[in-house]
């Protein structure tokens, strides 16, 4: 049928664009992206990896072939049948053959125990290169940071060390302030002292 030259092709862009493609009879095929990593000490940012994964596990066909019949014009019952077709024969083949490959996808293949398995395409080189990436800190900003083995924020850090850098700026007021209280202590006590003797003479020279 002349679906089915074009159907690796079509089951390639539908897994692509959804993530999960089912193959009735056969099970679904799955993308998983895993996130980009980050090496800071390389300043590199890896770039995302696709993996592809297949599970025997069989789900609803219908938003492939509602995808099979607008993309090549065909009604559901030709596209059906072509799909069935398509997997029965992908079947058939990996059952007589050491491998076979589905275009832009990956490759079937029969295990050591007996069981169908998969080996996704891996994708060219050029498509997964790694980007140049400098970590920007702003002095203003909060940003996390490492104290020992403990992660915690410059917030945090200034706020504990804020007081202790202060008390220690500060030593000479308290300094100044002690030896004020000192001076006008003193004087109280001298001024007091010398008073008290002045009016003590001028008391004895009255009664003289």
């Amino acid at each position: 049928m002349r679906f089915i030259y074009k159907m690796q092709k079509q089951i390639a862009s539908y897994l692509f664009q959804n993530k999960t493609c089912p193959l009735p009879g056969l099970g679904t095929l799955s993308v998983i992206n895993a996130g980009a990593e980050a090496d800071f000490s390389d300043k590199l940012i890896a770039a995302p990896k696709t993996a592809i994964r297949f599970e025997k596990t069989e789900t609803d066909a219908a938003g492939l072939l509602d995808y099979l019949a607008a993309s090549t014009g065909g009604d559901k019952y030709e596209v059906t049948e072509a799909l069935d077709h398509f997997c029965d024969k992908l079947k058939t083949d990996i059952s007589n053959n050491p491998d076979v490959s589905v275009e832009s996808i990956g490759t079937f293949f029969v295990d050591g125990a007996g069981k169908i398995s998969f080996k996704q395409q891996e994708l060219p080189a050029a498509f997964t290169q790694p980007v140049f990436a400098e970590r920007v800190v702003h002095p203003d900003a909060e940003h996390q940071i490492l104290v020992g083995d403990k992660e915690t924020t410059n917030t945090v850090m200034t706020e504990l060390l804020a007081p202790r850098s202060a008390t220690k700026d500060r030593w000479w007021v308290w300094a100044l302030v002690l030896g004020a209280i000192g001076i006008i202590t003193l004087v109280i006590y001298f001024t007091a002292f010398n008073g008290n003797t002045a009016f003590g003479n001028a008391i004895n020279y009255i009664h003289s």
